[in-house]
C-alpha cells in the first residue's frame, strides 16, 4: 500500500524527504498572512471608527440674515423659471447667486428664454376679438345712440315701423262728433 504523503510529494515533483520541510514553510507563510490580515482589519477598524465619528457630527450650514437678503437681491425680478435655472447653477458651480447672474452665460440664457417666452406668447394667443371700429353696428347699437327723430328713420330702414294711416271716416263712438 502507498502512503498519501508521499503521493502527495510526487504529484508536487517534491520526495517523502522534503515533504515535512514544505508543510513548515508553509505554515510560516500562513502565520505571516494571518499577521498581516489583522494588522490590515486593524487599519480598517480604526479608519471606520474615524469615518463613523465624522458622520455623527455634520457640520452646520447656518444662513445668517445677510445670505438670506443677498439671496432675494439676487432672485428679484425674474420667474420661476429663470429662478430653478439659477438654483441648478449654483447646485453645479457652487457659486454665489449675484455672480452667476451677473454672469454671461446667465445673460445668455435668460435673453433667449424670455425671446422664446415671448414668441409663444404671440403666437400662443392670437386675438380672435374685433376691435369697436371694425365691428358692425347691430341695430340695437344704432337705436341706443340716435335720437327719436333718428329712431323712427332706423326703424323704418328696417322693415319694423310704419306710419299710422288716418281714417277718413271716422266713427262716431260715444255720441260726439270727431270731425
Amino acid at each position: 500500500m502507498v502512503e498519501p504523503e508521499t503521493l502527495e510529494g510526487q504529484e508536487t515533483g517534491e520526495t517523502s524527504l522534503n515533504a515535512p520541510e514544505a508543510d513548515i514553510e508553509q505554515l510560516k507563510k500562513e502565520a505571516e498572512l494571518a499577521k498581516n490580515y489583522k494588522v490590515r482589519a486593524e487599519k480598517a477598524e480604526a479608519l471606520a471608527a474615524k469615518l463613523s465619528n465624522q458622520v455623527k457630527q455634520p457640520a452646520k450650514n447656518v444662513l445668517d440674515v445677510e445670505d438670506y437678503i443677498d439671496i432675494s437681491a439676487s432672485l428679484d425680478g425674474l420667474d420661476q423659471r429663470e429662478k430653478e435655472y439659477l438654483a441648478q447653477q449654483h447646485k453645479y458651480t457652487n457659486k454665489p447667486l449675484t455672480e452667476i447672474r451677473k454672469g454671461e452665460d446667465f445673460s445668455l440664457w435668460q435673453s433667449a428664454y424670455r425671446a422664446k417666452v415671448e414668441k409663444e406668447r404671440l403666437t400662443l394667443s392670437p386675438s380672435t376679438t374685433q376691435d369697436e371700429a371694425e365691428r358692425p353696428k347691430t341695430l340695437t347699437d344704432r337705436l341706443r345712440e340716435a335720437n327719436l327723430a333718428d329712431k323712427e328713420k332706423i326703424l323704418v330702414e328696417a322693415g319694423l315701423y310704419k306710419q299710422p294711416k288716418r281714417r277718413f271716416d271716422p266713427v262716431n263712438i260715444g255720441g260726439r262728433d270727431l270731425r
